[in-house]
């Protein structure tokens, strides 16, 4: 109700008070009258059965047929409707021929049967599908008189006369209801149209001193009710008008100098909750709807930031502070927290946000790059150089033995030259991102290729390489190399995860304007907790099942799929288990963006 106007209140409270007047009485008297009508119809067919009933039995009839004929003479001049019912079945009926009498179905269960049988006199009101008609029927059970069985004997009056002044009289008050209303709605109307003028006009000018025009006044009010709103709002335009040149240079002021900033700004109350920001802290903490009013930790999911915050105010000696957050996506932000008081004495505090995400991630990357190749290089060469001195130092060393040596030897500085290989490629991907230098090539001809290569080692396992295409000739916005690295790292993990004797397949289809690559096998899976971390430089997945570390893979074949994907502006990600029954098989899916066709 708060959001409805004063009219709509009054006219709906008008209308509650007309429902209230009117409804009841109507209800009450329909149904006084329409008791008395039903009972005085129940009572008349009483009757008729009475007098039915004695007049069967003063008479006496050869055969049924002739009763029947005795009953439909009987009928005409008491307008009602006569049956006789034995044992379930209609031998008599006044409104039905009497060769037509068979076809009539039972009437053991009809509830006024029902009740005559038990010695009373049933009474029922309902519709008959015998002559479509609502009835009033009023039974009784009648012994062996002559040729007439012991049944029940039923009579049956119209119900539609009743009915018809019934439906009659709720027309005559349902039309006087519905003029009585329109009449009361129109009076309302006009009644409270002035009225509603004035609070407009009121409305309207209260609403122009809101938008800047401090100079208009309000003269005339609808009555004395509003005498003191219209003081009020002169007096508001009047302060108003005075202090608002003040507050809108001090407000420019404060805007420019944030906004002005590629630092992050955010002003502190003495709550600790957020006074204001500016745009660019806004833009790395991704409030779409504002940061003011929230707390540190609301803004910036930040335990550290918000201990840091308290501890300051808390402080009796608070001193300036500094820490660094990392947020998701890799962001780091160096934070200065600067506390000081208002006029009031009041503490509060400004922090200073500074993106220093790419410093981290530089620093992140070189360490992570050290100790990884450092690990990875260590093994190897380790076993390189063991296997080395040990042939020179027993230059004896039986052949057999020494070809095994020389094998280890040779398969370590393989090792070695595919993870030089990999990071050579992870490099070029990384550093060549420039959209300018991808192409429209022919994803489909593309994965055929890549399949027809990938064959022998297929082969090797007994595995079946498959490739199905949704449509020929698709287009896609990529890089021939990249794209044909990423397909052969994806299709060689496929061989190497799957068993022997299975099926590898390769998909192309069309998904949402997008082109979707996949690699499905039957292999062991991926667990869950490994999905997330697949695509991460130097991670291999070693299991009992899959033992992928002895063949040589460095842990970068994935991690160099998902940077060539991203610099093409698609996506790649990992669906196991695939097959619900035996948990097991993966799929690797990546899109690309369709070239416009020329």
């Amino acid at each position: 109700m708060n959001n409805y106007s004063i009219r709509n209140r009054l006219l709906t409270g008008m209308f509650l008070l007309l429902m209230v007047a009117l409804i009841p009485p109507f209800y009450y008297f329909d149904s006084s009258l329409r008791t008395d009508i039903l009972r005085d119809a129940k009572s008349r067919a009483v009757t008729y059965l009475n007098t039915v009933a004695w007049t069967t039995h003063e008479n006496r009839f050869s055969n049924i047929h002739e009763f029947d004929a005795w009953l439909k003479d009987l009928s005409r001049y008491l307008n009602v409707r006569v049956t006789y019912i034995a044992e379930g079945q209609v031998v008599a009926d006044t409104s039905v021929p009497y060769a037509k009498l068979t076809q009539l179905p039972s009437h053991a269960d009809r509830p006024e049967v029902l009740t005559a049988l038990e010695g009373k006199t049933g009474v029922e009101v309902r519709y008959s599908t015998t002559i479509n008609k609502d009835l009033i029927y009023a039974a009784q059970a009648k012994q062996a008189h002559g040729v007439i069985p012991a049944g029940v004997l039923r009579v049956a009056i119209p119900a539609s006369s009743a009915s018809e002044r019934l439906n009659r009289l709720e027309a005559g008050m349902i039309w006087v209801f519905i003029f009585t209303t329109f009449g009361t709605v129109l009076f309302g109307f006009l009644v409270t149209r002035p009225f509603l003028i004035s609070i407009r006009r009121l409305a309207s000018t209260a609403q122009s001193i809101g938008l800047g025009q401090y100079q208009r006044r309000i003269r005339t009010y609808p009555g004395t009710e509003f005498e003191p709103l219209v003081t009020a709002i002169n007096d508001m335009a009047q302060n108003i008008e005075m202090h608002l040149r003040m507050v809108v240079d001090q407000k420019k002021r404060l805007e420019a100098v944030f906004d002005g900033m590629t630092e992050g700004v955010m002003v502190l109350d003495e709550r600790g909750r957020i006074h204001s920001c500016n745009t660019a802290l806004i833009n790395m903490l991704n409030c779409l709807d504002g940061c003011e009013g929230r707390t540190v930790i609301e803004a910036t999911m930040q335990p550290d930031l918000q201990q840091a915050v308290d501890d300051i105010l808390g402080s009796p000696l608070p001193k300036n502070a500094s820490l660094v957050l990392e947020l998701p996506d890799s962001v780091y932000l160096a934070v200065n927290l600067v506390p000081f008081r208002d006029r009031q004495e009041a503490r509060k505090m400004v922090l200073v946000f500074h993106d220093v995400s790419e410093r981290e991630q530089l620093e992140r990357v070189r360490r992570d790059f050290v100790a990884n190749v450092s690990h990875e290089l260590k093994t190897p060469l380790t076993s390189i150089k063991g296997y080395a001195e040990t042939l020179i130092d027993a230059p004896d060393t039986p052949h057999s033995t020494a070809v095994k040596f020389l094998n280890t030897i040779l398969r370590n500085a393989d090792h070695m030259t595919k993870m030089v290989n990999s990071l050579l490629v992870l490099a070029r991907s990384q550093h060549h991102k420039d959209s300018s230098q991808l192409a429209a090539i022919d994803g489909d001809a593309v994965v055929e290729q890549t399949v027809r290569d990938m064959m022998p080692a297929a082969l090797e396992k007994n595995i079946v390489l498959q490739y199905n295409a949704e449509k020929k000739d698709v287009r896609v916005i990529a890089d021939l190399d990249g794209l044909s690295e990423v397909l052969r790292n994806l299709i060689d993990n496929a061989i190497k995860y799957s068993p022997r004797d299975s099926t590898v397949s390769v998909g192309l289809h069309l998904r949402d304007g997008l082109a979707s690559f996949s690699v499905r096998d039957e292999g062991s899976g991926i667990p869950v907790e490994s999905q997330s971390r697949i695509f991460e430089r130097f991670y291999r997945l070693e299991n009992e099942e899959s033992p992928v570390v002895k063949d040589g893979s460095a842990g970068l074949g994935l991690a160099i799929c998902r940077r060539i994907i991203r610099s093409y502006g698609g996506d790649i990600w990992v669906e196991s288990p695939i097959h619900s029954d035996t948990n097991t098989g993966a799929a690797f899916i990546f899109t690309l963006k369709k070239a416009l066709q020329s």
